[in-house]
C-alpha cells in the first residue's frame, strides 16, 4: 500500500478493512459541478494530540500531522526524495452535495486486499476570498460503527449498513449507487465526531502555497 494512501486511511480511523468502495466510479465531472474546491497548496490533517509548528519547514513534520499537497485533482504526499518533495500521488474528485464527496482512486500498487476506490467526507468549515475551502471536517465512509468494524471478527455484524454489499474473501464493503455511498457518508460523519479523544474524524486545515 502506497505511503499516503495508508496515512488517508490511519489518519481517519480504521484502515482499509472498514472502508466502503464501489466497483467503478460512482462520481464522473458531471457530479463535480458546483462541488466545493479545496485551495491549492500544503494541507495538514493532524492527529489528536498532533505538536508541530505550522510555520516549520514541512519536511520537519511529524507524520502525524498528516501533511500533503491538495492540487485540483490529486493529493500528493508519502515519503519524500532527497529535496524534500513528495513522490506519491492519488488522484481525486470532489462530488458536489451537503456533504461534499471526496472519491479517492487508490494506486495500480496497492495490495490485492485493498479497495481500488475508498470514499471521504468533506464538510467545508473555512473558505478564502475567492471561495476556496481552507479548513474541512473529513472523514472516511465506513461499513458499519467504527465500534464494530474495528473489533474482532466476530463481533461484526452479519449485515452491514443498509445498501452496503460485502465482498467475498475481501473486509470492505462495495455501494453500488451514490444514494448508497451518500447514506453511508452521513451515518460516518454521526459516528465521526462525537466529541471523544478517540474520534475517528478530523480537520483538515490549509498552511500555505506551495509543498515545503
Amino acid at each position: 500500500m502506497s505511503r499516503i494512501l495508508t496515512a488517508i486511511l490511519l489518519a481517519l480511523g480504521l484502515g482499509a478493512c472498514a472502508a466502503v468502495s464501489s466497483d467503478r466510479p460512482l462520481f464522473t465531472a458531471i457530479d463535480a459541478r458546483d462541488a466545493p474546491v479545496a485551495r491549492p497548496g500544503l494541507w495538514v490533517m493532524p492527529s489528536a494530540g498532533c505538536r508541530f509548528s505550522p510555520r516549520a519547514s514541512a519536511a520537519s513534520w511529524p507524520d502525524c500531522a498528516n501533511g500533503a499537497l491538495v492540487t485540483a485533482a490529486s493529493l500528493i504526499g508519502g515519503k519524500r526524495d532527497a529535496t524534500g518533495a513528495f513522490t506519491e500521488a492519488l488522484n481525486y474528485q470532489l462530488a458536489s452535495g451537503d456533504p461534499a464527496v471526496m472519491q479517492i482512486l487508490t494506486p495500480a500498487s496497492r495490495d490485492a486486499g485493498d479497495p481500488g476506490i475508498i470514499y471521504v467526507g468533506i464538510r467545508p468549515l473555512a473558505a478564502d476570498a475567492e471561495g476556496q475551502i481552507t479548513q474541512a471536517r473529513v472523514w472516511m465512509a465506513l461499513c458499519g460503527p467504527p465500534a464494530i468494524v474495528a473489533g474482532p471478527p466476530a463481533a461484526k455484524p452479519a449485515k452491514l449498513s443498509p445498501g452496503l454489499t460485502p465482498v467475498k474473501g475481501k473486509t470492505y464493503c462495495v455501494a453500488k449507487t451514490q444514494t448508497a455511498l451518500r447514506a453511508a457518508i452521513a451515518r460516518s460523519e454521526a459516528w465521526a465526531f462525537q466529541g471523544k479523544p478517540d474520534d475517528f474524524g478530523l480537520i483538515a486545515r490549509w498552511v500555505r502555497d506551495g509543498e515545503k
